[in-house]
């Protein structure tokens, strides 16, 4: 486990897609694919691969990780408008405040670029629900399921003054 201060936040820059790739194909093998059918485990496998995420890093994409040295400990990517599209974390640093940091800075990120918004949505796994819940997301809807992928569709109101819920 790593103290908050050992961690620095920076963005993904273009060569470390892969890094990427690998904390979040092992977190979702271990947390998440054993919830889903075949197909919704491939479509997911498909969407994670270094070239995929190198593609929508080059389209513009925020993508921001948490590091320990060269180590990757969490990774979250946002889409316009305010949509995350991935956030993972080591199973090791679950629970220990870095989701929470990761959350805030990359808000703060999409803010600075121009994106104005009111809420940041999310589609959440079944077992992420939680989680999302403890940093003050609701959901919007029911369980859904998508080209084999289950989620609860979910958002969290951001204040516009500040920029924090």
């Amino acid at each position: 486990m790593c103290a908050l201060g050992e961690i620095s936040i920076a963005s993904v820059e273009p060569g470390q897609e892969a890094l990427a790739a690998e904390l979040v194909t092992k977190v979702f093998n271990q947390f998440v694919a054993p919830k889903f059918q075949p197909e919704g485990r491939e479509e997911f496998l498909r969407y994670a691969t270094t070239q995929a995420l190198a593609q929508r890093l080059a389209d513009g994409n925020l993508m921001l990780a948490a590091w320990a040295g060269e180590r990757m400990l969490a990774f979250i990517e946002l889409r316009e408008p305010a949509h995350i599209a991935m956030f993972f974390t080591t199973e090791d640093q679950q629970r220990q405040g870095m989701g929470r940091s990761l959350l805030g800075q990359a808000l703060a990120l999409w803010r600075e670029r121009g994106a104005g918004f009111a809420e940041v949505t999310v589609n959440a796994s079944p077992n992420a629900v939680e989680a999302y819940q403890r940093l003050g997301f609701q959901p919007t809807g029911g369980m859904e399921t998508r080209n084999g992928i289950s989620f609860v569709p979910m958002a969290l109101a951001i204040k516009p003054e500040s920029g924090h819920t």
